[in-house]
């Protein structure tokens, strides 16, 4: 089914790690300011995430599946150009039209932040863990499951129906690392799975309160 496994692919993770150093560690810094500005929204919060969250996108759509994943996956140009679309659209609703946020309170803001500190530390903690270590862990900005799980996390935030337009497209590939990690046993794209459809859960969730 797959034209790798999970050895093959955590090789391919810890070689991109090596070939973008030092790009993690801005990437990190940038999500961390991003989970400042859920903290303490800013008028220009919308504005500032929706570019923060835009570049995690570009940056995994064009260096990971397009660079790096298109040699071992026939399916990477097709993620690829998904997660450079996605880019486009986070900067169309949020930077463009200057989305609004809800403050991080309540119960879908508790949400909202675990899911971003799992974004930050809990899968690369699991990613680590397993397969060559911490050289094959997915760093948020730079890996596509945890700048996946940090944009549900904003999504969490946005009022109006825009976000279900910005949902599209993480949800298609949380589904499609479900399987992944299913059939190959990666537990990074199975907590991903998880994590994500409690997202989509506390959207429902807020939107059944609202109406």
């Amino acid at each position: 089914m797959f034209p790798f496994n999970a050895e093959v692919l955590a090789s391919l993770y810890a070689q991109y790690n090596t070939a973008i150093w030092p790009a993690q560690v801005l990437a990190l810094a940038a999500a961390l300011i991003a989970v400042w500005l859920t903290l303490s929204p800013q008028p220009w919060s919308g504005r500032a995430l929706g570019a923060i969250l835009a570049l995690g996108w570009l940056w995994c759509g064009a260096a990971f599946f397009l660079r790096h994943m298109a040699s071992l996956d026939f399916m990477a140009q097709i993620y690829g150009w998904a997660f450079i679309a996605e880019a486009v659209l986070l900067l169309w609703a949020l930077v463009w039209r200057g989305g609004t946020l809800h403050a991080a309170g309540g119960r879908l803001g508790g949400l909202a932040l675990a899911l971003a500190a799992a974004s930050l530390f809990g899968l690369p903690l699991v990613s680590g863990l397993a397969g060559p270590g911490f050289a094959a862990a997915g760093v948020v900005g730079v890996a596509p499951a945890p700048t996946v799980l940090l944009t549900l996390a904003v999504l969490l935030l946005m009022p109006g129906r825009t976000r279900w337009l910005l949902l599209v497209i993480p949800a298609l590939w949380a589904a499609v690392a479900g399987v992944t990690g299913w059939v190959l046993g990666v537990p990074e794209y199975l907590a991903l799975a998880g994590l994500s459809v409690a997202a989509v859960a506390g959207m429902a969730a807020g939107n059944w309160r609202a109406a």
